[in-house]
């Protein structure tokens, strides 16, 4: 009866989502930022149906039901050569949890916070900043299906006149059981949302779509297949892999992601996890194989601590 459950869920989702994302839609406000963490890009972005750790506040807050307590610090270099970077925290924290089934537990509820800040050096004495806080909160009223949200406030500021500007965008998701080793994710990404410049003008954030499916049952890897509709169109198809750590220590990752844009090409991201001090502490590094110039040298780090 669940997996017949499950299954009516996710077709009921997956239709619902792609109207949305059909529809119309304007563009404005806050730049898009690129999301938490080295864990997830280091496997190109396919972050929605097996992360669970931190990084899920950002990539699909209904994920969170698989994590335990953490905290995590992420830094990177936006544009090789640049005075731009993007620094976060992220903190989730379980509430109460589900009487265990004889397979791993889920979060009944818990809650997520992610601070984001923005940095670019435009020139000498021109800067601009923009500084992000998400709340996320999910519930699982059973161990495989999860709901999600997530309320993002947004405040920028800029030596360039008029260019201030403050918002709110809210994000859906939901987690999906299929099987004992099948995941669904779906997440909605502003769909809700207001952003308003100093001089008065409003903007409506774009809505984006992820869909993806997760796969664990294989002895040593765990793998993941998205695809992202943005602008009303499909704009990114990702595999991604990651295996379990090695010797209780080392975990390596990879993915494939084929981007869709007015020139269309396909990105190899790699990276590895290293699990220290009792397995509490991990250390995530991911670096891009990307020939477009300006972000061929991208190297992200992340420090996360199980609590």
């Amino acid at each position: 009866m669940r997996n017949m459950t499950a299954y009516a869920a996710a077709v009921l989702l997956s239709v619902m989502f792609c109207g949305y994302a059909a529809a119309e839609s304007s563009v404005g406000g806050a730049f898009r930022h690129t999301g938490y963490g080295a864990r997830v890009w280091a496997m190109g972005g396919a972050g929605a149906a097996i992360v669970d750790d931190e990084s899920a506040i950002y990539w699909n807050p209904a994920m969170m039901a698989m994590m335990t307590d953490a905290v995590g610090l992420s830094y990177f270099n936006l544009v090789k050569g640049t005075t731009a970077r993007q620094s976060q925290f992220a903190y989730g924290r379980v509430i109460q949890r589900n009487e265990s089934d004889g397979e791993r537990s889920t979060a009944r509820h818990v809650v997520g916070l992610l601070y984001t800040n923005v940095y670019l050096g435009i020139n000498e004495g021109n800067n601009y900043s923009e500084n992000l806080l998400r709340l996320a909160y999910a519930f699982s009223p059973d161990h495989f299906i999860t709901v999600a949200a997530s309320l993002e406030g947004f405040y920028s500021r800029s030596s360039v006149d008029n260019f201030n500007a403050f918002g709110s965008t809210v994000d859906m998701a939901i987690r999906v059981n299929l099987t004992r080793h099948t995941t669904l994710g779906i997440v909605a990404r502003n769909a809700f949302s207001r952003y308003s410049y100093e001089d008065g003008t409003d903007f409506t954030k774009d809505r984006g779509f992820t869909t993806a499916i997760g796969y664990t049952r294989l002895r040593w890897i765990r793998i993941e297949g998205d695809i992202w509709w943005d602008y009303g169109a499909v704009s990114r198809a990702i595999i991604g892999a990651e295996t379990s750590y090695l010797l209780d220590h080392l975990a390596l990752r990879a993915g494939l992601a084929s981007l869709r844009s007015e020139e269309s090409r396909t990105v190899l991201y790699f990276g590895l996890g290293v699990r220290v001090y009792r397995n509490r502490i991990n250390i995530h590094y991911n670096a891009n194989l990307d020939d477009e110039a300006a972000f061929e040298d991208t190297h992200r780090f992340t420090l996360s601590v199980m609590l």
